[in-house]
């Protein structure tokens, strides 16, 4: 019988070792995934603020804009998201130390226990264990008879509730089903009356667009028809004025003798003879004079220098015209390099600007991922104070388990005992403490197992004792 506890005793231990073992490699997962992400946040933060840096000086030409108040509020925001990504990292190095502080507890935990199984228990106490062992077994009957009643009343009660869970469960899928139904004929007839909408407004776009067409074509046709009158009385009036034309011409046509028309002519002629006798005659008196002036008597050579002359200032006038010429090319190709030099002035604003857009929506993007990330790190803050809070609440569930004596802890503490990160140690070495002494009582001879076998046993109720124990 005493190998058999010794076997329990030792499946205990070790069932508790694997928990413990368990919860250590947990708390170490967690804490190796807090540094892991801590450095992510760590280098992301050095990121931006190096981006941070480089941006400033594109932020302060967009100050003097219509922009200016809201990258200034910007700023205050990003400036507020830097401040609580830090009151984050300090709190979670906080977090992080205690979580090392409570592992080097637990292994100085595991320490204590591997020495207190290596002790053995004394030949002095191996009577009084086994009177104690038998008084524990009387107990634990008593305990073990009175919770198999409530748990028969629980389980009586579960039955009751979840026939009541089924009924309520088929009541639900009964309505589920004619919410489905209900639901389906309402989409139909949605569908219906949708369907009947665009037939009706395809019909009323089509007898409009029939319209329009129609009065089109008449406008078309009265425009034709204007066309067509004024193209006839136009022809109509081009026939008269060319028979009125034929009658003139027919009539001038015909020859008239009128000897006053005559004598006019004749002295017109004369006229004529004689200003032409006088314009060679002066041109006469010219070529004498250019003679005189130029020296020359011969007329075969002084047209000759003319013609020279004529030709050089044919040159020189063509010379000026090609000048001319390659000062407008020149004029428009000033004018073709002022308009590109305008076009690439106006083409590198608006690159700015889009970078500078570019770089403002960035910014607001990294802000955007900021806040989100802050909300990411206050969310897992959360649940790593929800996972300390449940560590502790299983601390303290332990430690009324094994009904512990919180006496040390009041002498200690002076006050109430309320578990803590800072008095967490206490509770632990505490529960180390009755852990040991439960393991070292369990020790039962023979008497015990005769005790355990006898089939007439009743067992014996002491109010007092589970009120003792409870307590």
């Amino acid at each position: 019988m005493s190998d058999q506890l010794d076997q329990l005793a030792t499946a205990e231990l070790q069932r508790l070792q694997r928990q413990h073992r368990s919860l250590q490699l947990d708390l170490r997962g967690l804490l190796e995934e807090k540094a892991k992400r801590l450095k992510k946040q760590n280098h992301m933060i050095n990121v931006l603020q190096l981006e941070h840096e480089k941006l400033k000086d594109e932020i302060r030409t967009l100050e003097g804009g219509t922009h200016a108040r809201k990258n200034t509020n910007k700023e205050k925001h990003l400036g507020t998201l830097q401040k609580q990504q830090t009151d984050l990292q300090r709190v979670l190095q906080g977090e992080r130390t205690n979580l090392w502080e409570l592992e080097g507890h637990i292994r100085k935990m595991e320490k204590e226990i591997d020495a207190l199984r290596r002790n053995e228990v004394p030949d002095n106490c191996y009577k009084d264990t086994i009177c104690k062992v038998q008084k524990s077994v009387v107990k634990l009957e008593n305990r073990l008879d009175v919770v198999n009643k409530k748990c028969s009343d629980v389980l009586t009660e579960n039955s009751k509730m979840r026939d009541a869970i089924n009924h309520m469960l088929q009541d639900r899928a009964n309505f589920n089903d004619m919410w489905q139904s209900m639901v389906t004929q309402f989409n139909d007839g949605k569908k219906l009356i949708m369907d009947l909408i665009d037939q009706s407004t395809l019909a009323f776009d089509q007898r409009q667009e029939l319209c329009t067409k129609l009065s089109v074509l008449k406008d078309r046709n009265e425009n034709d028809k204007v066309m067509h009158i004024q193209e006839m009385r136009e022809m109509q009036r081009r026939l008269e004025h060319d028979a009125k034309l034929q009658k003139f011409f027919d009539i001038k046509g015909q020859k008239r003798m009128n000897p006053e028309l005559e004598q006019r002519e004749l002295d017109k002629k004369q006229n004529q003879k004689e200003n032409y006798e006088r314009q060679i005659f002066e041109y006469k008196e010219i070529i004498e004079r250019i003679k005189q002036l130029y020296g020359e008597d011969d007329t075969e050579r002084l047209v000759a220098q003319f013609k020279r002359q004529e030709d050089e200032n044919f040159a020189l006038f063509n010379y000026v015209n090609e000048l001319s010429h390659e000062v407008e090319v020149l004029n428009d190709t000033t004018q073709e390099l002022t308009d590109e030099i305008e076009r690439q002035k106006s083409e590198q604003t608006e690159k700015e600007l889009k970078l500078k857009t570019e770089a403002l929506d960035y910014l607001n993007d990294e802000m955007a991922r900021i806040e989100q990330l802050a909300k990411e790190t206050s969310e897992r803050k959360k649940n790593l104070s929800d996972r300390l809070q449940q560590l502790l609440k299983g601390i303290e569930d332990i430690f009324k388990v094994l009904a512990c004596d919180d006496a040390p802890i009041l002498n200690v503490l002076s006050s109430k005992t309320f578990l803590t990160v800072h008095n967490v140690k206490l509770f632990i070495g505490v529960i180390e403490r009755r852990v040991n002494l439960i393991i070292s009582t369990i020790n039962i001879e023979d008497n015990s197992n005769r005790i355990l076998a006898r089939k007439d046993r009743v067992p014996k109720f002491n109010i007092r004792e589970s009120a003792k124990i409870k307590h």
